[in-house]
């Protein structure tokens, strides 16, 4: 059996993006053999989306169990030293934290020269426009072994933005493989646009609606539908009221990963309106399943979308243009199908789980960490 590897996230309870990510190094980890060792602040095993998964794996998880008690930090903090303790007597191979939140800076705090190396992803992009920083990250991340971010952007924007001299390195995520083969897009009469994530105001779902109306009112024959559920939800259906759109405009609700294969099916295009992404996971989960996506200009839109294909990318937050690329795909069926095949095409060949494997671990013996050393 190859050298254990310890993991290290804030949470891992709910089915979104960095869950998701850890989710992904533990299934690649243990493809190749090593035993993994989860260590997480916040995990209600019967509650998490991620249980059954994490047992299939094998996979240990370490936690404090008073989850409620994170605005105070004692989770982080104990479960910091747990970490430190185990990994002290264990000497894992890699300690990788997939976020560079309060878990991921207590770590950092304790740690001490000849540890395990601690090396960190940080899954948004650098700025001061963030504001879900922890004042501690900017104090212990001289400490990390090495930083991993999600694009390019990403990369300028934390060697930008942080003062440390350790290597930063762009190593792309990757999404699960669709469960089955998803047929590629109708692209009938009526275009079908889908938009995944919670309803909450970052998603930009307000902006979708808008550009479906405009989208309508240039004589297109369009449908857009909302998967997902969140606190933004009694505005989106606000705005679908007062804009007259209720009969184009379809509210899914929540939904599980499990069901994205028969969901993807069902819709022709995908759009990523985000105001913010720090990658934007659910445009792979899109590109893998045949759908072009139609993505507003954040997180690795353009640095996929753009330089590989597979869709069209917009400027943040402008309805006109978001609706401009809607029109295309409706008086384009054809284009449909082509971009979407190529969007299947730029997942297969970059972002399958042993894509983001390969980089991670090419990242880390560049850090002269060798996981079966």
């Amino acid at each position: 059996m190859r050298r254990p590897v310890f993991l290290l996230t804030e949470q891992m309870n709910l089915p979104h993006g960095t869950e998701t990510l850890t989710a992904l190094a533990v299934a690649g980890l243990v493809r190749r053999g090593h035993p993994v060792c989860l260590f997480t602040s916040q995990f209600a095993p019967r509650r998490s989306a991620w249980s059954e998964f994490l047992a299939a794996h094998g996979v240990r998880v370490v936690h404090p169990g008073f989850w409620f008690l994170t605005r105070h930090h004692l989770p982080h903090r104990v479960c910091a030293r747990r970490l430190r303790r185990l990994a002290r007597r264990v000497r894992p191979a890699l300690v990788f934290a997939l976020d560079n939140a309060q878990l991921c800076c207590e770590a950092l705090r304790i740690w001490e020269a000849g540890d395990t190396p601690l090396v960190a992803h940080d899954p948004s992009e650098a700025s001061p426009a963030c504001p879900h920083y922890e004042r501690l990250w900017f104090r212990v991340c001289p400490r990390v072994a090495g930083l991993s971010v999600h694009g390019e952007r990403q990369a300028q924007s934390a060697r930008a933005y942080y003062r440390i001299d350790r290597p930063i390195r762009a190593v792309w995520p990757a999404c699960f493989s669709p469960e089955g083969d998803v047929p590629p897009p109708r692209a009938g009469e009526i275009l079908r646009f889908g938009l995944f994530g919670r309803q909450v105001a970052l998603k930009g779902a307000v902006f979708a609606v808008a550009a479906l109306h405009r989208t309508l009112r240039a004589g297109a024959r369009a449908e857009l539908h909302l998967f997902g559920d969140g606190p933004q939800a009694p505005v989106v259906r606000e705005l679908v009221s007062s804009l007259g759109v209720e009969q184009h405009v379809y509210f899914r609700g929540a939904y599980r990963p499990a069901d994205l294969d028969r969901l993807v099916a069902e819709m022709d295009v995908g759009l990523m309106p985000s105001i913010y992404e720090g990658f934007g996971l659910v445009m792979l989960e899109l590109m893998a399943r045949k759908r072009p996506v139609i993505a507003s200009d954040v997180g690795s839109a353009r640095e996929v979308l753009g330089q590989l294909g597979g869709g069209r990318v917009v400027e943040r937050a402008d309805t006109t243009s978001l609706s401009d690329a809607m029109l295309h795909y409706c008086r384009e069926p054809q284009a449909v199908v082509r971009d979407g095949r190529r969007a299947h095409e730029v997942w297969r060949e970059n972002f399958t789980p042993d894509h983001m494997m390969d980089r991670c671990v090419r990242f880390w013996s560049s850090l002269g960490i060798e996981l079966d050393g």
